[in-house]
């Protein structure tokens, strides 16, 4: 392709490909300048144009003449999306598009429509919170729930040639917000529900709840043939967004009274739905919305319900959710990525039925972050808990004591905490509190193999620590 297909040029210079990362570099590439938290790309001007650069992107006037074209532009992200879709030619006209959002419930609808659809051995990638993968095999690690529109289109291409029929995405509001979604072209969009979370970011449920919203705007308004919203009319987010959009495109709302004959225990939940006998190895109520949201999706594209319900009982588990840490020990340790007040909630809701002791709970909170959920969090450990181990979580570059202060606002009354800033000494702890039938609740890491303190990243993972304490108690059996 050339320059002119990418801007208002007449240049007929030959482009090579589309980057935000100065190192990667080569001529022929068209640089975008990002102004990022920590990094300023404007920085790197002179390092990717002596690199070859012909063109430069940036929201910032040039500081001086460069021997390549310089285009400022307004929204920088806009524009990387756009020239993505032109680079790329738009793959997601080519696959079925599914994408997931809500504050909670994403991650596991992707991981039971991914079972439903190796099920009816349709090929489908996922891009998601844990990883990101072509069918079936680990692409990469996801430092994003949704990554930058230029990487995000270069997966996408990647499926594409590797044969997908159906991406299935998990899509954040900071993604929404910032547009690295912008010119895919959805066939199927969840709303699953509305928790508070990430207020740093949109400072209010209105601003948060617009975010999520513009999946639905784009949508209605792409070219696919035939589009579909799956909503949770349980949520009163989810309950205005159908009354919003059900004129304008297929509605298929979802709701908790739709599984009939509910049946909890530790191994998962059974129940009947439109008459068939289902099961998932998911603890919680809650993990029936999710499996009613993947089979709903899954039956969007075409897949019949007897295949979708064999599809959804497969999954065994999905990491860092609800996880259960087994070795044999006479308590029971679970691992959960509840980071928000709603979410550890759901996970006592979720263990009360099986309470036959005390519940231990080991959370933190992160770093750099949302501050309001905090008092709330606290508040919640205490009044669900036999005792709390306040401990770190991604601190990143906030003082501990300041996240712990913020906590401890919401615990003023309660007795029954103690704080343990190491987090592997807290879960050994909680460990240790641990006497026959008693519930050990990890939250707010789940899956997460990393800490990041004082802004550096190190090798943590809470399942991992969990595992090695136990083992050194002599507790081997193999899960």
């Amino acid at each position: 392709m050339k320059l002119k297909d990418f801007f208002n040029t007449d240049s007929e210079v030959e482009v090579g490909e589309i980057t935000q990362n100065s190192k990667l570099v080569v001529p022929g590439d068209i640089f975008f300048a990002i102004k990022g938290a920590k990094v300023d790309g404007n920085d790197f001007i002179d390092d990717a144009v002596s690199k070859g650069a012909v063109a430069v992107v940036s929201t910032e006037p040039a500081k001086k003449k460069y021997p390549v074209p310089y285009f400022q532009v307004d929204d920088i992200d806009l524009a990387m999306a756009k020239a993505a879709v032109k680079f790329y030619k738009n793959p997601s006209d080519d696959m079925f598009f599914i994408g997931i959002t809500g504050t909670k419930g994403k991650t596991s609808i992707s991981y039971l429509l991914e079972s439903i659809f190796n099920e009816a051995g349709i090929p489908c990638s996922v891009i998601g919170t844990i990883n990101y993968r072509i069918n079936g095999e680990v692409f990469a690690k996801a430092p994003n729930t949704t990554p930058a529109a230029l990487y995000l289109y270069y997966m996408i291409d990647k499926m594409r040639s590797a044969g997908t029929k159906v991406v299935i995405m998990e899509v954040s509001s900071h993604a929404l917000e910032l547009k690295r979604v912008f010119g895919l072209n959805f066939d199927v969009a969840l709303f699953t529900n509305l928790q508070r979370d990430h207020m740093d970011f949109h400072k209010n449920f209105e601003n948060y709840f617009a975010a999520k919203e513009k999946l639905f705007d784009s949508l209605i308004e792409n070219s696919k043939p035939a589009k579909t919203a799956i909503v949770n009319i349980d949520d009163q987010y989810g309950l205005r967004l159908a009354d919003k959009i059900k004129a304008k495109t297929t509605l298929i709302p979802v709701s908790l009274v739709e599984a009939e004959n509910v049946k909890e225990s530790l191994n998962g939940v059974t129940f009947s739905y439109k008459g068939e006998s289902a099961s998932i190895n998911l603890l919680g109520k809650h993990n029936l919305y999710n499996a009613v949201f993947a089979v709903k999706a899954a039956m969007a594209y075409g897949v019949d319900l007897q295949t979708a319900l064999k599809g959804i009982a497969k999954l065994q588990g999905i990491p860092g959710r609800m996880q259960r840490v087994n070795k044999g020990q006479p308590f029971y340790v679970f691992v959960d990525f509840a980071y928000t007040t709603e979410s550890l909630m759901k996970a006592y809701e979720t263990l009360e039925p099986y309470k036959n002791g005390n519940i231990i709970t080991v959370f933190g909170c992160g770093g750099d972050r949302d501050r309001t959920k905090r008092p709330l969090m606290g508040l919640a450990a205490c009044q669900n808990s036999s005792h709390v181990l306040l401990t770190n979580d991604n601190p990143r570059t906030e003082d501990q004591q300041q996240i712990f202060n913020d906590i401890l606002n919401g615990m003023k009354g309660y007795t029954n905490y103690e704080i343990v800033q190491d987090r592997a000494l807290a879960i050994k702890t909680g460990i240790s509190l641990c006497k026959e039938n008693d519930i050990l609740l990890i939250a707010g890491k789940g899956h997460e193999d990393y800490q990041i303190l004082a802004g550096k990243t190190i090798h943590f993972s809470d399942r991992e620590t969990a595992e090695t304490e136990l083992e050194k108690l002599g507790y081997v059996q193999k899960q």
